[in-house]
């Protein structure tokens, strides 16, 4: 007849992140990159916001080796007038252009205003020169690599005064809130500010009937 046996271990108390890290240090079966990275995940601390995949895109691809330079076209100039330029007309991807900017503008730009692709999937959000579809299963992620590259240069050209102003709809505004909140900070939010575009309500409406962005 055999007889079932149980081992119980003592005890062990938790150890806390310090002498945990010094464990790592001291260990002889990993090696130093092996260590780094161990270290790195134990210090990363854990937060609330948004959490998503992020995706290369070909604008970004292209500043890693060319700079962007801002060429003048002379027959478009803005003249007030004494003949002087006192304004600017940057034409061309908005994150090359914003780029450009922060070698010339960080912290002195009071008031930005930006409008951009509602990610509504009818052809109005183009990604790597791909419209993005109703049925990606990526579409979120896409939006929000495209605007935290664009939202983060943008924060850096703001004066301690300055505000920005973003136009948007619910298929991102969720998300663009939580991004926000982490690019520019929660206490930096003033408002939502409402914008009726209708008074009557759609009879093609399919549930509710929006009046407002």
């Amino acid at each position: 007849m055999t007889h079932a046996g149980f081992l119980w271990l003592p005890t062990q108390k938790a150890m806390n992140k310090p002498q945990l890290i010094k464990k790592i240090h001291d260990s002889d079966f990993l090696d130093k990159e092996e260590k780094t990275a161990l270290i790195e995940l134990i210090n990363h601390n854990k937060r609330y916001g948004l959490v998503w995949e992020n995706k290369t895109e070909d604008a970004e691809e292209l500043l890693r080796e060319n700079l962007p330079v801002l060429r003048e076209v002379a027959d478009k100039k803005i003249f007030t007038g004494d003949d002087n330029p006192n304004h600017i007309i940057i034409e061309g991807d908005n994150l090359h252009a914003l780029t450009a900017l922060s070698f010339t503008h960080q912290n002195k730009i009071n008031v930005i205003y930006i409008d951009p692709p509602y990610n509504t999937g009818n052809k109005d959000f183009i990604y790597n020169d791909t419209y993005i579809d109703k049925e990606d299963s990526f579409k979120h992620s896409k939006w929000l690599s495209f605007m935290a590259k664009r939202l983060k240069i943008a924060k850096s050209l703001l004066s301690n005064n300055g505000a920005i102003f973003i136009s948007i709809d619910d298929n991102e505004q969720a998300q663009l809130k939580l991004l926000c909140d982490e690019i520019f900070l929660e206490s930096s939010f003033i408002g939502n500010v409402i914008w009726q575009h209708s008074i009557q309500g759609k009879n093609d409406a399919k549930t509710i009937s929006l009046h407002h962005n």
